[in-house]
């Protein structure tokens, strides 16, 4: 299998109204941490790394393709809900970060990326992406075959957010925050789906199981 590595990256909300679920919310990440640690020894012709994004009015990137058995646990001092919602912003940054690190391996088809966002409020904060920015940089990647692109969101237009930055419907949900914790061992369980899938030679488009 040449496209061996995987590298998953969360965009995950910090905002103000994420301070109700905050404990849950580190608990749920830090579980899903472990369980994709795991992975590794199941899936052993393949490696996995992870990249977190963190963000309210401003933007954070605690992790950076970091190898699954260096993973640290997130802590409370890096995740400290308050301010506004720069989701546009977030999402640019991260990705075009991660598009840069990593070029050369996405393009010789050594690699594949999973990028899960999870907020739970609206755009209200971002200056330096829009809407339309980020729907084409979602389409254009989405076109190269290696980059899969899932959004969960806790607004009851969870599904037409996700449909404005040209996010598959397969690939969108609607939650409650009362269940982050659920939904974030969730995505460890769809990443353990996807690795089964590329082992198998596939490269998955759709990633969440709902």
């Amino acid at each position: 299998m040449k496209s061996s590595k995987t590298y998953y990256l969360m965009i995950l909300d910090r905002s103000g109204s994420m301070e109700s679920c905050k404990e849950e919310t580190l608990s749920g990440f830090n579980e899903q941490i472990q369980m994709i640690r795991d992975l590794q020894d199941k899936h052993t012709g393949q490696t996995f790394h992870v990249s977190l994004t963190t963000f309210n009015h401003l933007v954070a990137h605690p992790m950076a393709d970091v190898q699954v058995g260096e993973l640290l646990p997130l802590t409370a001092e890096q995740y400290r809900p308050d301010g506004g919602t720069a989701l546009l912003d977030a999402i640019g940054e991260a990705v075009l970060n991660l598009k840069a690190r990593r070029a050369a391996e996405l393009e010789a088809d050594e690699a594949t990326a999973v990028v899960v966002i999870l907020t739970d409020g609206h755009e209200n904060a971002s200056r330096l992406f829009t809407a339309h920015g980020i729907r084409t940089l979602g389409r254009e990647l989405e076109a190269t075959g290696q980059w899969t692109f899932s959004f969960m969101g806790a607004t009851r237009d969870a599904l037409e957010v996700a449909k404005d930055m040209n996010i598959r419907a397969e690939n969108a949900m609607y939650f409650d925050t009362a269940n982050i914790k659920h939904i974030l061992h969730d995505v460890a369980t769809a990443m353990d789906d996807y690795a089964a899938e590329k082992g198998k030679g596939q490269k998955p488009k759709t990633f969440l199981k709902k």
